[in-house]
């Protein structure tokens, strides 16, 4: 059967099939007429073509004509669904009822986010102010106030923001904040120096304060004065400040399985699909039980989106997974490697963030028992200035800078 062209489907178009001993005078008549006929099968006594629906008055003349009965098999095209639907007026209650729905739900705040930063106090007053000002989850979009109405009136409520934004997408209100700087610190008035708080070997000294006492190469003990808050032969005391980065040795013991045991997904899984609106969930697909021993849920949520509008409905799919503990061996030469990478991150926890690893030296390894015993030593770059009070003067108390 040939494929039903766009001009059938949009203006209409009749399958029929005709019965008696003129037929072919019925299709000469037609051809006659210039009248188009398509996918047309002739048999005996009987014919089945498809003819457009502007055509059909010429065909039930010429079937009258030659005394040839016809029956319609397939009515195709816009035409014919249009007068379905006009005949079955209920059908369109659920369309017009589920797009009243959506008008309804997407002119509701489902979901208020707060970014720009990290305090989570910070982020309970913004939103609390935004309740305060009738941005919340349930609020009617068209009870808000103004977008910079808004904004001044939260910006009134939160003195510790410099500048607050407020923008709707759809059924979410995204709050963008920028909190103020802090004032920084001012320096230490009190004289005091800056010592050492761990041996190591100076590799770099930034002094802004004070007079400095050691040099790149000089080995440190805890205690030791890096940089003294006594200027010179004045002897004028003064808050020392500054940084002096040094290299310091770090001692990791590192114990390491060659074999470890992970969950692992067998293949066999279970899909359910939900119907989310808002924080509820619909279970509308998927009703299989996941009788397993051991499983795993991995989850996968999509929101709906009508010419770039997110509606407050989604889809969410979960598949449930078979899970199994299997043994997974690792090698002397990659344990190894992990060794060192654990003990860089235990020496980091140790020294800081800012801390710089600078290399790494295994000092003994063995393994027994099914595991990897290492010793390692980490040597990091990183400040071990300390302030510390400045100690009295040997002839009497030091004279402080005015």
């Amino acid at each position: 059967m040939s494929r039903v062209p766009w001009e059938h489907r949009w203006r209409g178009a009749v399958r029929l099939e005709l019965r008696g001993a003129f037929v072919a005078r019925v299709l000469r008549d037609l051809h006659a007429e210039g009248v188009p006929l398509y996918d047309v099968r002739v048999g005996d006594d009987r014919c089945s073509l498809r003819i457009a629906l502007g055509d059909f008055r010429a065909l039930v003349a010429a079937c009258r004509r030659h005394k040839v009965r016809l029956r319609a098999v397939e009515r195709i095209g816009l035409p014919f669904a249009a007068r379905r639907l006009r005949q079955r007026k209920v059908m369109w209650v659920g369309p017009v009822l589920f797009l009243c729905v959506l008008a309804c739900l997407s002119s509701i705040i489902w979901q208020v986010d707060v970014s720009g930063t990290d305090d989570e106090d910070l982020v309970r007053e913004v939103v609390a102010a935004a309740r305060e000002n009738g941005l919340y989850v349930g609020a009617w979009r068209w009870n808000l106030p103004e977008v910079e109405v808004l904004q001044a009136r939260m910006l009134d409520h939160l003195p510790s923001l410099v500048w607050i934004g407020v923008q709707l997408h759809g059924a979410k209100a995204q709050l963008e904040v920028l909190p103020k700087i802090p004032a920084q610190p001012p320096a230490p008035a009190a004289p005091q120096d800056i010592v050492a708080a761990k041996p190591g070997t100076v590799l770099k000294v930034f002094a802004t304060r004070g007079d400095v006492v050691v040099r790149p190469g000089q080995t440190v003990q805890p205690g030791q004065v890096l940089i003294s808050g006594r200027l010179g032969d004045s002897g004028v005391a003064v808050a020392a400040d500054g940084k002096v980065y040094a290299e310091v040795w770090y001692r990791s013991q590192v114990a390491l399985p060659l074999s470890v045991v992970q969950q692992a997904w067998t293949g066999a899984s279970v899909r359910r699909v939900y119907l989310r609106f808002g924080a509820w969930a619909l279970h509308v697909w998927g009703w299989k039980q996941a009788d397993y021993p051991r499983q795993v849920t991995v989850s996968d949520e999509r929101d709906l989106r009508v010419f770039g509008l997110r509606l407050p409905v989604g889809w969410q799919s979960d598949e449930i997974r078979e899970v199994e503990p299997r043994r997974f061996a690792l090698t002397e030469s990659a344990a190894r490697k992990e060794a060192l990478r654990l003990a860089a991150l235990d020496v980091r926890a140790r020294a800081g963030a800012d801390a710089r690893v600078l290399g790494q030296t295994v000092l003994q390894t063995q393994v027994e028992h099914g595991k990897l015993y290492e010793t390692v030593l980490t040597r990091v770059e990183e400040d071990i200035g300390t302030a510390a009070p400045l100690p009295a003067a040997a002839g009497g108390p030091g004279r402080t800078a005015g």
